[in-house]
């Protein structure tokens, strides 16, 4: 308790600016009518609440500085916001201003592309840059002077067009949409600039933003198409875009409904394709879009082969599931971890049984798709494995139980537990010949050498049997694979 006591006087003294050097410490009086335990406690709530009065002042002085820019930001809108043709009364003066600053912008504008001449790489480069943000800077000057001059706007258009490219190359997508929001504001009859903007906004992952512009995007081509009708790749790709951002923004419901306006709308196989992927992906755990994302950084990390981060991302992921399907991938791929890469085979195969018989009944007769597949194609993997260790073991009897339930549902190399029971119940010859059969009726699962070897042991199981006709029919075909 003492010791605590000290250790918050002494805060106290820091706090008051009453440290010690090297020197002895000077005392400072406490403020009349107060007492140190006051203080302290006073000391320690102002640190949450407010900042020293100077720093204060100087928070204020940068205030000052952002809003004054904001005003000027909204002042030169204003100027973009005005129509051609409603007339500039320039005195001499302002006219000549106007006329200098034009001429230098679109010299700036000339040298741009002389400079670069369609190659992207000189496009990229400082050179280029500085011509377009010197025809920037002049062309707004002349703006400024005159917001009705068409010429001037044609070739600041051109010049905020140059530029966004350009950010958009060096991917510095927030300088690119302080353009672009320049440029929709100065020509508002094309649906392009929108749509570069609503890809900026979806880079800064502002997606309310992108939401925003893609509408807009797709509203002004509709409503611009005066001659024809508006292009329907066109309009898919905003469509699909405008799903693509709901869902980013965890938006299921509103990335359906759009996905479900695109498919209208789409032309080749692929875009269909595209719109089902998507789909699938949103519901991949019913609509819990975080988790969609979270199970493609799980598979990425499998990609790069990061075992240990993929086992530890699973379980991270599996208390936020919502469906029994989605629970079941992500402890499938748990278990091949375990079981194939984290020297926990036991707990592997134990997991992967948990997964195998939460499955619907008969589905392990006849698997309805790809994912009850390869959930059966994992357990029959893993029990095979162990059926095999325990075989080069000689523990016949633990042998005879994991084959017995690799051959017990359909998976990919099913033949091969059926090959391994044959010579495991020899002395029930039925046994072994039933076996024997549902191995050659999946024989493409089994090697050139299993084939034969198959063969061989029909022979002596049907000799045992007193099957002797049978047998030498196999002898023949051993014969032909022997050859």
């Amino acid at each position: 308790m003492i010791r605590t006591l000290s250790l918050i006087l002494c805060a106290a003294a820091l706090a008051l600016g009453c440290g010690a050097s090297g020197k002895a410490s000077r005392r400072t009086a406490l403020p009349p009518g107060l007492d140190s335990t006051t203080v302290v406690r006073a000391s320690l709530v102002a640190r949450q609440n407010f900042v020293t009065a100077g720093r204060e002042k100087k928070a204020a002085g940068l205030t000052q500085m952002g809003q004054e820019r904001l005003q000027k930001v909204d002042a030169f809108w204003q100027y973009l916001e005005k129509r051609e043709g409603e007339g500039a009364n320039l005195t001499p003066e302002q006219q000549a201003s106007f006329e200098r600053a034009l001429t230098e912008g679109a010299k700036s504008m000339s040298a741009w592309k002389n400079f670069t001449q369609g190659d992207e790489v000189k496009e990229r480069s400082q050179v280029a840059r500085q011509y377009c943000l010197e025809a920037q800077r002049f062309l707004e000057e002349a703006l400024r002077l005159n917001p009705f001059d068409k010429n001037t706007r044609v070739l600041l258009a051109t010049t905020y067009y140059n530029l966004q490219r350009l950010f958009g190359l060096e991917k510095n997508y927030s300088r690119a949409v302080e353009i672009l929001e320049r440029l929709v504001r100065l020509e508002k009859g094309e649906h392009a600039p929108y749509r570069l903007l609503a890809e900026n906004y979806f880079e800064l992952k502002n997606y309310e933003a992108a939401l925003a512009n893609y509408r807009r995007a797709e509203e002004v081509m509709r409503q611009t198409a005066f001659l024809s009708p508006p292009d329907s790749v066109t309009l898919f790709y905003y469509a699909y875009q405008q799903g693509a951002v709901h869902a980013r923004a965890n938006d299921a419901a509103g990335a359906v409904q759009a996905f479900e306006r695109a498919k209208p709308l789409a032309r080749t196989e692929q875009e269909q394709k595209d719109i089902e992927n998507y789909l699938k992906w949103i519901n991949w755990d019913g609509g819990n879009i975080r988790a969609s994302e979270q199970w493609d950084k799980v598979l990425e990390l499998e990609s790069q082969k990061q075992y240990a981060q993929v086992a530890e991302a699973c379980r991270g992921i599996l208390p936020t599931l919502r469906t029994a399907r989605a629970k079941m991938a992500v402890n499938t791929k748990l278990a091949v971890m375990e079981f194939e890469y984290l020297q926990k085979p036991e707990l592997g195969v134990e997991r992967m049984q948990q997964v195998f018989e939460a499955l619907p009944p008969r589905a392990a007769e006849k698997p309805g798709d790809t994912e009850t597949q390869a959930i059966l194609n994992s357990y029959g993997a893993m029990l095979y494995r162990l059926g095999v260790e325990a075989r080069k073991k000689e523990q016949k009897k633990l042998s005879l139980a994991y084959f017995s339930k690799a051959a017990s549902f359909r998976w990919e190399n099913v033949a091969k537990a059926y090959l391994e029971l044959v010579p495991l119940v020899w002395n029930t010859p039925e046994e072994a010949i039933k076996y024997g059969k549902l191995a050659l009726a999946a024989n493409t699962q089994l090697s050139p050498q299993e084939n034969c070897e198959l063969m061989s042991l029909m022979i002596k199981a049907h000799k045992s049997a007193g099957r002797f006709e049978e047998a030498r029919t196999y002898f023949e075909e051993w014969k032909d694979c022997k050859q």
